[in-house]
């Protein structure tokens, strides 16, 4: 978190949407689905303690619905003896997911099965009931997406972690102990399971503390194997190498990190409560400390290793295993494209625009958008202007959208806060719709100004999702559920200057910006699609 952002939230200015929230003195009702993994008793164990310490008080199970997987023998054989372990923990048993859901404020889904977690879910998201999803998170890649598409369509957080993320020593990794992480070996027990991906089952323990050494940013994955163990080979951005060892038989946890100041073994494993921490944060604040982004590239990981298994050990892109597995979750979309849902309309939100014709928008010269609606989706390329802009001028607002690009190199943006729609790069803001990189005219970026932290950017052809909050001097760019970028208006004060004495673009003092204009979608010569374009105005 950067110091700016530190002082912005203690000073109690939020700069995403409000969610659901859970003060510390408040009684937290815990409901457990899936009685058929020794997670439950281990999480239950610990919040229904006697002395549950600080990290766990006011956080109790008092539910349960024992059902989990239909037919893996080594779970349904657990659920009748952990159901009467569960009871007299004082948990009440139901013969329902609605009827736990009557008596809980947030879910546990611990089924050991990934398949049934969808449907499962659904009820849950649907309730408003933040949920925390045990490994895996779904038993296909594409349930996977489908999962986060549910929770964002109903505006319910999730959040989905193996417990080797929280060990200590794959944190200080991931804080920076080490430096910079250029690569990272991992190993973990690996046994399969034939209804699930091969890595899902228990190598999702492996492939977990390999992301959290290395983060987000892989782009491709090799895989080879022999009857004792499987070797997957992933490439991210920047030529960094990383590797997963996968053991079927006698094999702990670990591995070695490779940093720009030393060279660390990652460590033991901690056990369940750290874990358990992390998700009673999450409960209490309604903010997944793993982002959707970062969940679902590990799970694409995995995927694309069974692709290259399949092929005989080619190389598999990430991108194409999750093109593969949104175009299939889109059959199962709850979201019809330019509407709001239910739970938007209830919480402040417009709709910009309505996917069927360009009322309210027009070109920045004042014509008429001279390109047609396409595919449900605002189409600036040959519009007949610089820029199409909505009508209404916006301060202090969250912005909503997808876009989709059409090749590499591909260069738009999103403007906002235009003073002077006919002068809008001079006058305004650009977050930044161009192809995958760390630099300040990379996606996600807001241009010229700061860059993008993270490369986060969707095939040509696949959605992106942005999100664009303004807060007085505060901006904040989110892309496909990561923050990219952010800054302050106010830490710009010497003309054509940022805050580190480099030359910008602009012939102005960034901190005397307008705090109030139009927002609108960049003609730069390059087709793009833009749907779902929401806003809500912040107090």
């Amino acid at each position: 978190m950067t110091r700016r952002l530190l002082i912005l939230l203690m000073a109690g200015i939020a700069l995403l949407p409000a969610t659901l929230t859970f003060a510390a003195d408040k009684e937290l009702r815990v409901g457990i689905i899936g009685l058929d993994t020794s997670h439950v008793l281990a999480f239950a164990g610990m919040l229904n303690s006697n002395d549950p310490g600080p990290e766990f008080a006011n956080c109790r199970v008092v539910a349960a619905y024992p059902k989990g997987s239909p037919d893996i023998e080594s779970s349904t054989s657990r659920v009748p003896g952990y159901t009467e372990k569960i009871k007299a923990m004082d948990v009440e048993i139901v013969d329902s997911i609605d009827a736990l859901l009557e008596k809980v404020d947030v879910v546990l889904l611990e089924t050991n099965d990934g398949r049934p977690h969808y449907e499962q879910v659904l009820p849950v998201l649907k309730a408003g009931k933040p949920v925390f999803i045990d490994k895996p998170i779904a038993g296909s890649l594409t349930d996977a997406v489908a999962i986060f598409d549910a929770a964002q369509f109903y505006d319910v957080p999730v959040f989905s972690s193996s417990s080797l993320r929280y060990s200590a020593g794959a944190q200080a990794i991931r804080n920076g102990a080490i430096g910079e992480v250029v690569g990272c070996d991992a190993y973990s027990p690996c046994s399969l399971e034939a209804t699930h991906p091969d890595f899902y089952w228990y190598g999702i323990h492996g492939v977990e503390t390999l992301f959290t050494c290395m983060g987000t940013g892989c782009k491709s994955v090799v895989r080879v194997g022999a009857p004792n163990m499987d070797v997957a080979v992933g490439t991210w951005d920047g030529g960094r190498i990383g590797t997963f060892r996968g053991i079927r038989g006698k094999g702990g946890y670990g591995g070695t990190a490779f940093g720009t100041k030393e060279i660390r073994p990652i460590g033991k494993y901690d056990g369940y409560k750290p874990l358990l921490v992390e998700i009673v944060k999450f409960f209490r604040t309604g903010k997944p400390p793993v982002s959707a982004a970062e969940t679902l590239q590990i799970y694409a990981f995995m995927e694309a290793a069974d692709e290259s298994k399949r092929q005989g050990g080619v190389p598999v892109t990430l991108a194409s295993v999750m093109k593969t597995a949104r175009a299939a979750a889109a059959e199962k979309s709850l979201a019809t494209p330019n509407q709001l849902t239910e739970a938007e309309k209830a919480d402040g939100w417009r709709l910009l625009f309505n996917g069927k014709d360009h009322t309210g928008w027009h070109c920045n010269n004042g014509k008429e958008i001279a390109t047609p609606v396409e595919e449900g989706s605002l189409v600036p390329f040959k519009s007949g202007g610089y820029l199409i802009i909505h009508e209404d001028q916006f301060g202090d607002f969250v912005l909503k959208c997808d876009v989709k690009m059409s090749s590499d190199d591909c260069n738009s943006g999103i403007f906002f806060r235009v003073a002077d729609p006919k002068n809008p790069v001079m006058t305004g803001f650009e977050a930044q719709v161009y192809s995958g990189g760390t630099g300040i005219h990379d996606f996600g970026a807001i241009y010229d100004l700061m860059p993008a932290t993270r490369d986060v950017v969707a095939e040509p052809g696949d959605w992106n999702s942005l999100q664009i909050t303004c807060k007085g001097p505060h901006i904040q760019i989110v892309a496909n559920g990561e923050v990219v970028s952010e800054m302050n208006c106010d830490d710009f004060t010497e003309k054509g200057l940022r805050p580190d004495g480099t030359e910008h673009k602009f012939g102005s003092v960034i901190k005397d910006a307008a705090r109030k204009g139009y927002l609108g979608f960049q003609d730069h010569g390059q087709k793009v699609w833009v749907r779902n374009v929401k806003i809500k105005e912040l107090d």
